[in-house]
């Protein structure tokens, strides 16, 4: 048995999850030094960043000593930064993962120069004596930080400080630059490899964790002639641990046990298009992009150590979002059984850019208040969203926590994309993806080439697939069924679409789910409407009838196999519409994540405040706020009569735009229309806002609307007007302002400005009392229960599910 300092054993980590303090120390492109840990005041607050880390499940976190900040002449070492980090994390129970070079050099070196090589493997054997005592655990080094990237900035560009000369361009300028790289690559390996066998001399039992960035490169479309480039650049990931393994000039001393963990850096930017350098863009779900676990399969199958991902992130609103995908990818790799040992958030606290001190990335866990904005300087302020993500995640891995042994696969059908607005059908799969599997598919996009899946996890548990096929047909229908047959064949497989329940959310997927031979569960009318925006309401019914029917309105449909076994409606109006004799309709009304919206949950100087004052910078007056898709049951002629009514009013729609090509939006000073925005900026738009909309137009394409905002903005403390929807007016009128017409629908918007700011301790207890009841777990336990009952109403034992609520 190999010992405990083994190369290639399993590292012993203290937590699965780790936590990376930026910690980069070379020159800017203005030969400006960076100091990054003094920066964001991680060094000032070690003893507090490392005990809010400890306090959430990370007790693992990478550091970075500085080789630059350290060897203060040559061969004269400051290292009291290091001990003090060391020191402050044994006092909080923290393991570190050290990095000694973190692009950073003495400014006597040169890494064109081979007298770099001794001079840095002098520094990691004084680290190495200084660390060997101040904690129990084996040390981890990381020596030389990216030595592909490291290379490469060094020779091409001046982002590591302002020694490169920028060449004319020529092709032989291009070459000597490449081989210029590659010999400073070189060097660092050999670096590299002096100095693990040092620090092996002075500690033995020490780990070491080589770490590069995995990325994917693709050739731009219709240039198959770049295919080959972009395949060599691709390639050129794998030179260092190449020449640190051994695969390549094992003259230099490489050899297998040289690499001993790999750590792996990916970040939404590390896939892009040969020559135009263009990224595959994450967020628009590029389907030429490539998971994280297909990049850790590559490098298993090449190297077969140990791996950590080291460092991922995202920005902004985007940061949990992220972190599920990633987190998902990591899953599927360990569950192939690929020894993925960790998982590093990075940055654990946001930093400034490299080169512009004053934009800052929100990026981090927390995210950090600058001295400027606030009079203690450097605060930290947690990001709700990515830390409650991250809570989900630690439930999953590296180990999930008692789930129940067989979980039944919830396939659910929707026109709705998970993103970037939340539907009702989002928030009951996150609630039921606690006892199901959920597979959501999307309706396809059209795309070029082989039909194929672009996977997302937006919460855990919830895999949402969208296909893109050479079909241009919209909906699940027609030429599309044989197509999505094939891939949801391919995964989740016959197996698991054998014992599959189905939930749909338009009756467009009933020739789909006959060609799979699936009877429909559930379907859900609540959001029919959407139905509206290409027919009327009776055909908008008929629809919603035929779904419940079990027919097609489609006339090439195959006839499913039965009708649903629940058909859900959202609201009394719609309830009675659909129900008649049948009693297989089960109400289930909209809900709210109360404290999502509610003022006190509000990060005053978090990153979502500070992008909801940009999106409303310059719309300054009272603002009046619709949130939701703006489609033709919108009131476009109403919003148009209030603009000119009151030009001293603001009103702000939030959402995306759904409407023909002959319905423009209307144009007004007072209008102003920010698009679809991210679920997690919404209550604080809600905030910055007097009274919230619902311009609803009035007829039976609203006859059984149920607008699930509502309850948002009650959450959200604000006045609502609406126009007289049936379903607000039977349940809600004493909570909202109800006005038929232009002329009343002003009188009632004054009337909620002027008491926007009062308080109503009546109203607020009603508005109290409503809320306590809509919550989405409670909706659905609802469904769980009309589940069970159904199922139970067929006589089959097997689809019943254990009661764990």
């Amino acid at each position: 048995m190999r010992s405990e300092g083994s190369p290639g054993q399993v590292p012993i980590l203290r937590s699965f999850w780790i936590g990376g303090f930026e910690g980069a120390d070379h020159l800017d492109p203005q030969a400006r030094p960076l100091d990054m840990a003094r920066s964001n005041g991680h060094l000032a607050q070690l003893d507090d960043d490392y005990a809010r880390a400890a306090e959430r499940g990370i007790r693992t976190v990478r550091e970075s000593v500085g080789w630059r900040l350290s060897e203060t002449a040559p061969g004269r070492y400051d290292l009291r930064r290091p001990l003090q980090m060391a020191r402050s994390a044994r006092r909080h129970g923290v393991q570190i993962l050290w990095t000694l070079m973190h692009y950073g050099t003495p400014a006597d070196v040169d890494l064109r120069d081979d007298s770099a090589i001794d001079r840095f493997t002098a520094f990691a054997g004084a680290v190495a004596r200084a660390i060997a005592d101040e904690a129990d655990d084996p040390p981890i080094y990381t020596l030389v930080n990216e030595i592909n990237f490291l290379s490469w900035a060094v020779a091409h560009t001046r982002l590591i400080g302002s020694r490169r000369e920028i060449g004319d361009g020529s092709a032989a300028d291009v070459q000597s630059s490449r081989e210029s790289g590659y010999e400073i690559k070189r060097r660092l390996v050999r670096a590299t490899l002096a100095a693990t066998e040092a620090v092996r001399r002075i500690d033995p039992r020490a780990r070491f964790m080589q770490v590069e960035p995995l990325v994917h490169v693709v050739a731009p479309a219709g240039r198959e002639d770049l295919v080959p480039l972009a395949a060599q650049v691709t390639d050129y990931q794998w030179q260092a641990w190449d020449l640190l393994s051994g695969r390549a000039e094992p003259e230099l001393g490489g050899a297998p046990e040289m690499l001993d963990l790999v750590g792996i850096n990916h970040y939404h930017s590390g896939q892009w298009e040969v020559e135009t350098e263009r990224r595959l863009q994450w967020h628009e779900r590029d389907p030429r992009r490539r998971g994280l676990d297909e990049l850790i399969g590559n490098a298993w199958r090449r190297y077969g150590r140990p791996m950590i991902v080291t460092e991922t992130s995202h920005v902004g609103a985007g940061r949990a979002l992220w972190l599920s995908d990633v987190s998902s990818q990591v899953e599927r790799a360990r569950e192939s059984g690929i020894p993925v040992c960790g998982l590093c958030l990075y940055p654990l606290v946001d930093r400034p850019d490299w080169n512009d001190a004053g934009h800052w990335h929100h990026s981090g866990l927390w995210d950090v208040v600058p001295p400027d904005q606030a009079d203690v300087g450097m605060r930290r302020v947690l990001n709700r969203p990515y830390a409650q993500m991250l809570e989900r995640w630690q439930r999953r891995l590296p180990e999930a926590r008692k789930r129940p042994a067989s979980r039944p696969l919830l396939l659910v059908l929707s026109q709705f994309r998970w993103d970037p607005m939340l539907h009702r059908v989002h928030h009951l799969m996150a609630e039921l993806c606690e006892d199901h599997r959920i597979v959501f598919v999307e309706e396809p996009v059209y795309g070029l080439g082989e039909p194929r899946w672009v996977r997302r996890c937006p919460v855990p548990g919830v895999e949402v697939l969208q296909a893109h096929t050479p079909c241009p047909r919209p909906g699940f229908g027609g030429a599309q069924v044989p197509l999505l047959v094939d891939l949801l064949h391919s995964h989740p497989g016959p197996a698991a679409l054998s014992q599959a329940r189905a939930w749909s959310t338009t009756a467009t997927a009933a020739p789909l789910l006959a060609a799979l031979g699936l009877r429909p569960w559930v379907h859900d009318v609540a959001d029919e409407e959407s139905a509206f925006c290409a027919c009327g309401h009776a055909d908008a019914v008929a629809t919603a009838r035929i779904a419940a029917s079990g027919r097609s309105s489609h006339p090439a449909a195959i006839e499913p196999a039965g009708e649903p076994r629940l058909l859900l409606a959202h609201g009394s109006a719609l309830a009675r519409s659909l129900g008649g004799c049948r009693t297989n309709v089960l109400r289930v009304d909209n809900a709210v994540d109360r404290e999502h919206f509610a003022s006190r949950s509000l990060q005053a100087q978090g990153s979502e405040a500070l992008e909801a004052s940009r999106l409303l910078a310059g719309i300054e007056g009272p603002r009046l706020v619709y949130t939701g898709t703006i489609d033709e049951r919108i009131d476009l002629p109403l919003l148009a009569s209030l603009a000119d009514a009151r030009p001293d009013w603001q009103i702000v729609l939030i959402g995306p735009t759904r409407l023909p090509t002959d319905r423009p939006l209307p144009i007004r000073r007072g209008l102003h229309w920010l698009g679809a925005q991210a679920y997690t900026l919404l209550p604080y738009l809600l905030a910055a806002c007097q009274v919230a909309l619902l311009p609803y137009v009035r007829g039976p394409r609203t006859a059984t609307a149920n607008p699930p905002q509502l309850l948002e903005y009650l959450a959200a403390g604000k006045p609502v007007v609406s126009t007289p929807l049936p379903d607000v007016v039977e349940l809600h009128a004493d909570l909202v302002e109800i006005a038929p017409e232009p002329g009343s629908f002003v009188r009632a918007c004054e009337r909620a400005l002027g008491r926007a700011d009062a308080r109503d301790p009546v109203r607020q207890a009603r508005v109290d009392a409503l809320l306590s009841r809509c919550s989405w777990a409670a909706a659905a336990n609802r469904v769980r229960a009309a589940m069970r009952q159904a199922a139970q109403a067929a006589g089959s034992l097997a689809d019943v599910l254990e009661d764990r609520r």
